[in-house]
């Protein structure tokens, strides 16, 4: 059969639907579809057909066509032919590129023609009847090419049989990396099924025999994924020792040769495949393998050649880095002598190579770079304190020697390129000293250490000083532009975070001997002294760092974290500088509140000096604190015209006011502390607000911060905003917010807003309405059933208003954005569980976009999501069940026009948890249970229909057999929604979804 004209094509669409539409015609349909799908012109039609259509139904079955011709091509295949295709290399290149793009296109989850669902058990279905047979091929092809390697016209056969390879092996075998996961899958579970090919062909020994007679990054590629095989791959430990060994003979072998070090991604690769390899396997095995002190002793060289070459990628080094400290670490594991690691021996090479190449390193602009790339730099820092500590008496000699060497000619440098070499140099011996401070544990930690500690320390404190003088007298400000300079505040700020967090505080221990070596070189110092030099220096960034954004936010986030602990917040809440920062706190003292383009800095300063402010010792500030505010507010309130109120001015000191009131509000964690700010709000809560959204209710800037401050001044955190049953308060807030998210809401479904601009200008502000209003929801101070009792539509509005905002973008935009969909979907969760008959008795439009919706969020990835959705399906569904016993119900014209006018809603509800429940295995099996049980008591016949599907809808050998499954499934289960009914379903659903997974894995039947 064949699709000639746009007649034929409307009957293969028409046949298309009625395959999914008619459960008790699908067989015969199925046999129909198949004819055009072996007519020969099928994927010439195919291609015509997408670009004709966007009917999900005919896409779904030409994507089944496609997989059958796949699938039904390769096993029909005879040994003759597959040895016709060898013999062209042309046929043999095309073979081997739509092999490596039938895995990717399985593998991928690309487009929205097929669900996730769908997906993953096609996925499942390659990787358990063809994966294999095709990384056979790719083997024979890699052998194949091998043999004619002296003929250049093999080339090609051998870099495609290599991708295709790495296809095979990087597949996601177990199907649990999530579809927008950027992480590398650590551990390949490679079915075992696979091991006898594993044993004859020996892929491990051909990738490395390519490597090294090809050089090829991709074989290189396709060894760490060898490397990566879950342990449990070989049966015994003696397999496990053989593979290992084998590992570690065919990486000393390229160690000693440097073989094909010459190219930079084949160098990155191979420290990966090398860390990888203690990764998977302990130190214990290690030590044990025949070339293990070889491969130690090769290892070692291969890493100070490393850190001695600038050319070699800092991923590099972070690789080796990394495996040196898993090694180190992994000491203490060690049976018998530790001695016979020879970690003791390499470790102290290692790190001193280390530090001397980034001092090394320093005399080039480039490593402003690395040093900037403060997440990588730290990243890379991570692995130094357990090579550092191994030995660190000897490590503090270097360092000791090195920095009083160059921060004494830093202070006295006043040539600008030679000064940037010394700061760079500083910066990195702050960077080192700071993180092996941080690397001291209980296990590592002793007295002697602790006074290394303070000999390394006590220097940087002074650097510190005497660089926070040089730079005050500087009248030129463009340190701030200069690099190298920045790098070492970055330094500075990573030193005291660490130190504050090892030797300050609750995690301090007190009979530390630091503070008693810091005062003999320095003057007497306690952990109190050293805090409050901690925060001057905070203060000290804050004036001389404010249009730096990268110091002031890490300066931001050590002041909130010495606020925030515990023992340290002690030392700071009840001394003269905190009074006097709750007294005066105004640009003259925070220049970076003018000066910094980050409005974010803002919330954060003022969250931190909130946690200040709201405690029993300090809160007799308030009145004098929030004075500045109250100016701003009265004086907002006070301008008359739009015109007046619309300037760049006033938009920032807006924008300033609203997340300076957000970082407030967020620290007011008591019922005390936030009605002490309430009070001093509420009276002009509402009016400066709706102003601010009349007037800027285009500037996203404006309206998100807007929002956000509400959504955090309704939350009800900790119980703050219980209060007492005399007080209207609780209505009165929901009140004010219903009214401000109308106004936001009406304004902004009047914009026009074009597709580009749809999440900055529309969106986000949906979602955090969304946020908002589920937090008075679920908030427990406002019993929203008062407002109907009176007449106040403050509730009904919001929510109208709430759904009108949903309505004004696709359901495809809005669940396209993880944050939006999150909310959305915990909002539909609050409001099905709290307010059941106010969604019940929605206008049909609305009712019928949130069944919509909870349906497409029922297979979603995210657990929550579903979750979130089946509990709320289940809600609507018993609810109306119960309803519907009552004769004189006032909802029941509602349910019969939502639900019994639209049976398609719960045709389709019911259609996907089976699917789930059968093929699914990220789910919750429990809350899926009750919700399925919970639809067929409510509407028999539609779960009947929807049996006979599924009973079709299989191969014609087994109907008997998926009826039985059926028939299982409501054995002893009782028509109630009783909790003892539900259990017991619960049960008949395991057994259920156990055989109805026999039986699709039978037949093949996968979609």
């Amino acid at each position: 059969m064949s699709i000639q004209s746009e007649q034929d094509f409307f009957k293969f669409e028409e046949l298309c639907k009625d395959f999914y539409l008619k459960p008790e015609e699908t067989i015969k349909i199925d046999d129909i579809l198949h004819q055009y799908f072996l007519n020969p012109n099928f994927l010439i039609e195919y291609k015509q057909i997408l670009s004709f259509t966007k009917n999900s139904y005919v896409v779904a079955q030409v994507i089944r066509g496609l997989i059958k011709c796949v699938t039904s091509f390769w096993t029909s295949l005879t040994p003759n032919q597959k040895n016709d295709m060898s013999k062209s290399i042309e046929h043999h290149c095309i073979g081997l590129r739509i092999l490596k793009d039938i895995i990717s296109e399985f593998n991928e989850y690309i487009g929205e023609h097929l669900t996730v669902l769908q997906h993953r058990n096609i996925s499942i279905s390659l990787r358990d009847n063809i994966l294999l047979d095709i990384f056979c091929i790719s083997l024979e092809s890699l052998n194949y090419a091998l043999a004619n390697s002296m003929d250049e016209k093999f080339k090609s056969i051998k870099e495609l049989a290599l991708d295709l390879s790495y296809s095979c092996l990087s597949f996601d075998f177990i199907k649990t990396t999530s579809i927008d996961s950027s992480e590398e899958i650590l551990t390949v579970q490679i079915p075992s099924q696979w091991k006898s090919t594993f044993d004859e062909n020996n892929p491990l020994e051909l990738f490395f025999k390519i490597y090294k007679q090809y050089h090829s990054t991709k074989s290189l590629e396709c060894i760490l994924q060898i490397v990566s095989i879950r342990r449990s791959f070989f049966t015994t430990e003696d397999e496990r020792v053989k593979f290992l060994a084998s590992i570690v003979q065919y990486t000393t072998e390229i160690l000693k040769s440097n073989i094909g070090f010459n190219e930079p991604n084949n160098h990155l690769v191979f420290s990966r495949v090398i860390e990888r390899l203690k990764t998977n396997y302990h130190l214990n095995n290690l030590v044990t393998v025949v070339g293990y002190n070889d491969w130690i002793s090769n290892l070692s060289t291969f890493t100070i050649d490393t850190l001695k070459n600038p050319q070699f990628s800092p991923n590099s080094i972070y690789f080796l880095l990394t495996l040196w400290a898993k090694l180190v670490s992994s000491i203490i594991y060690v049976k018998g002598d530790p001695s016979k690691t020879y970690l003791e021996k390499y470790s102290p090479i290692i790190m001193e190579s280390f530090i001397n190449s980034k001092i090394d390193n320093s005399y080039s602009d480039e490593e402003d770079e690395h040093l900037m790339d403060y997440e990588k730099m730290v990243e890379i820092l991570e692995g130094i304190p357990h090579l550092g500590r191994i030995t660190y008496q000897a490590t503090c000699r270097q360092i000791i020697l090195l920095f009083d060497s160059i921060s004494s000619k830093f202070l006295n440098e006043t040539n600008p390129t030679q000064l940037e070499v010394y700061e760079r140099q500083c910066a990195w011996l702050v960077y080192i000293i700071g993180c092996l401070i941080l690397g001291r544990t209980s296990i590592n930690s002793s007295e002697e250490h602790d006074k290394i500690d303070g000999e390394l320390s006590v220097r940087v404190f002074i650097l510190i000083g005497y660089n926070d003088k040089k730079l005050s007298a500087e009248s030129n400000t463009q340190y701030q532009y200069r690099t190298s300079r920045i790098s070492l505040e970055l330094s500075f700020i990573y030193f005291m975070q660490n130190f504050r967090r090892i030797y300050i505080g609750e995690n301090s221990i007190s009979s530390s001997k630091i503070y008693q070596r810091i005062s003999e070189l320095s003057g007497p110092t306690d952990h109190t002294s050293v805090l409050f030099s901690i925060v001057q220096k905070i203060g000290f960034n804050f004036k001389y760092w404010a249009e730096n954004d990268e110091i002031i936010k890490k300066s931001l986030d050590m002041f909130w974290e010495s606020v925030n602990g515990h023992s340290t917040s002690k030392m700071l809440i009840d001394n003269k500088i905190t009074k006097d920062i709750l007294k005066t706190h105004s640009s003259q003292v925070f220049p970076f509140l003018e000066k910094n383009s980050n409005p974010r800095n803002r919330t954060s300063l003022y969250k931190t000096i909130g946690k200040l402010l709201f405690t029993d010792e300090n809160m007799g500030f308030f009145d004098e604190f929030i004075a500045p505010f109250d100016d701003t507010i009265k004086h907002l309130l006070n301008i008359s015209t739009p015109e007046q109120f619309r300037t760049e001015e006033i938009k920032r000191k807006v924008i300033g006011l609203l997340r300076d009131l957000r970082g407030i509000i967020t620290s007011a964690n008591s019922k005390r502390s936030y009605l002490l700010f309430f009070e001093w709000i509420h009276l002009n809560f509402s009016e400066v607000l709706i102003k601010i959204i009349n007037v800027w209710v285009d500037s996203p800037e404006v309206t998100t911060s807007l929002l956000k401050f509400i959504s955090e001044f309704v939350f009800n955190r900790q119980s703050r905003l219980i209060f007492d049953s005399s007080s209207a308060n609780g209505f009165i807030i929901f009140r004010d917010t219903s009214k401000i998210l109308v106004s936001y809401a009406s304004l902004i479904l009047k914009a026009n807003i074009s597709k580009q601009d749809l999440y900055k200008f529309k969106i986000k502000g949906i979602q955090t309405s969304m946020l908002l209003f589920t937090r008075c929801l679920v908030g427990g101070y406002c019993n929203f059933g008062v407002f109907e009792l009176y007449g106040d539509p403050s509730f009904t509005s919001a929510i109208d208003y709430i759904f009108q905002l949903c309505l004004s973008v696709s359901l495809d935009e809005l669940m396209s954005f993880p944050k939006a969909s999150k909310a959305y979907v915990t909002m539909l969760e609050a409001l099905c569980l709290g307010h059941t008959l106010s969604i019940i008795q929605l206008n049909q439009q609305y009712f019928i976009h949130i069944m919509k919706s909870l349906h497409r969020c029922l297979d979603s990835q995210d657990v929550t999501m579903s979750s979130s959705s089946c509990t709320s399906i289940e809600k609507i569904i018993t609810v109306c069940y119960y309803h519907l016993k009552k004769k004189n119900s006032q909802c029941l014209q509602a349910i019969h026009q939502n639900f019994f006018s639209n049976s398609n809603i719960l045709y389709e509800i019911i259609d996907k948890i089976i699917s789930i429940i059968i093929y699914e295995d990220n789910f919750n099996q429990f809350m899926f249970s009750k919700l399925l049980l919970t639809c067929i008591i409510f509407h028999q016949d539609t779960f009947t229909t929807l049996k006979q599907k599924y009973i079709h809808s299989f191969n014609s050998q087994c109907p008997e057999k998926v009826e039985k499954a059926f028939v299982q499934l409501m054995e002893n289960t009782l028509d109630n929604l009783e909790t003892k009914n539900k259990d017991k379903f619960t049960s008949n659903v395991s057994i259920f979804r156990k055989e109805m997974k026999l039986i699709s894995s039978s037949t093949g039947r996968y979609l």
